[in-house]
């Protein structure tokens, strides 16, 4: 395994939670920003050994909504990374339209943020209303415009279907809309998600009681066709089951994720992945500083993974890859042969159509994209 490391960065601050939210995220909690931010750069020092003796490739600030806070803390917590490493390939930020000004983008590019995510999910200023956004997408115009201007050439945006109003009809028209910006605003990479209804939402409440209704399964399916379909006509290849780039701009942080590769989780409810254990911070934003400050250890949940565990997992995130499992690299990195481990499993999807072999690699078919989670259970 290489010495390759990925750090994520959780910023849980938010000016109003979003209604399918899920997330730690925390709402009217700005007198705790600056303290937080104290308590990330002393757990990235505390990493110090970590981080010297390892190679840092990417940076991801996620949240909640890390372009809410104040500039400032962003740059401070990048010049304390910045001790261990000056030549990081991709360091990201999520930023929501509305959020940030031109001021605020100049500080992140002359930190070494090179790279933008932002939150749009809608072309539609009625659907983002209805999910809770307080965004517009003239805001999100005008984002686009300021980075632009502040010289952001990685520019990465994240779509959501299906959502209350949304018509195959509207939505064909935000794709198309948002690959006419492509050229103008360096936009290189989409990602695009399914909604995922959770109880304690207030979305599920609205769904559920029938104040909001989402489109039926079969223009869900006409949707996705029409976006892959269209996306890889536009230059925007399918390397993820989530995720479309331009050539040369897969996310080099979430790929680290998806080859098993190790990263280190920085926060609040921040997760990592370290010498073959998983684990994650304590959530509550207080508990996390309280413990920080008082030198107490923040993780409170660590799974150390078997080989088997592993291989299984490894399996699991390399078919989310449109590149697969390629059989001599699992060979190399577990010792062992695929086949002589998972030959039931294997021979059960590949007679059922859901994967299939090709220059040494398995690999979802079309069928086995649509209904990957039959896939997943093979392997958990």
């Amino acid at each position: 395994m290489n010495n390759d490391i990925g750090i994520y960065i959780h910023i849980p601050f938010c000016k109003s939670r979003c209604y399918y939210c899920d997330f730690v995220s925390s709402i009217n909690k700005e007198n705790l920003i600056e303290k937080y931010v104290d308590a990330i750069c002393t757990q990235i020092l505390q990493y110090s050994e970590i981080f010297s003796e390892n190679n840092i490739i990417s940076v991801y600030f996620g949240g909640g909504t890390p372009s809410y806070i104040d500039s400032k803390y962003i740059k401070r917590i990048m010049d304390t990374l910045l001790l261990f490493s000056n030549n990081i390939k991709e360091v990201t930020i999520e930023i929501n339209p509305g959020t940030v000004d031109k001021s605020k983008l100049n500080t992140y590019k002359s930190c070494g943020i090179n790279r933008l995510s932002i939150g749009l999910q809608s072309t539609y200023n009625d659907i983002l209303k209805s999910i809770g956004r307080i965004h517009t997408y003239e805001d999100f115009i005008k984002t686009l415009k300021l980075a632009k201007e502040v010289g952001f050439n990685n520019i990465s945006l994240d779509l959501m279907y299906p959502l209350p109003k949304l018509t195959l009809d509207k939505f064909k028209k935000s794709v198309k809309e948002i690959l006419s910006l492509k050229d103008i605003y360096n936009i290189k990479h989409i990602s695009v998600y399914n909604l995922e209804l959770h109880e304690n939402t207030k979305l599920y409440f609205l769904i559920k009681e029938g104040f909001l209704e989402l489109p039926s399964e079969n223009e869900e399916y006409l949707m996705k066709n029409f976006l892959e379909k269209t996306l890889e006509e536009n230059s925007f290849s399918r390397y993820e089951i989530s995720n479309f780039a331009c050539d040369g701009f897969s996310s080099i942080h979430n790929l680290n994720y998806w080859n098993q590769g190790q990263y280190i989780g920085i926060g609040a409810s921040a997760s990592g992945f370290l010498a073959g254990t998983r684990y994650t911070n304590l959530k509550d934003i207080r508990d996390y500083i309280n413990g920080i400050n008082n030198g107490k250890s923040v993780i409170y949940e660590r799974i150390d993974l078997d080989k088997l565990d592993l291989m299984k997992e490894y399996i699991i995130l390399q078919l989310r890859l449109s590149t697969g499992v390629n059989i001599n690299k699992f060979k190399q990195r577990f010792n062992i042969d695929i086949y002589s481990m998972f030959s039931n499993e294997l021979n059960d999807l590949f007679e059922k159509n859901l994967l299939a072999l090709d220059n040494n690699s398995i690999f979802l078919t079309q069928r086995g994209k649509e209904v990957a989670n039959l896939v997943w259970e093979q392997f958990i």
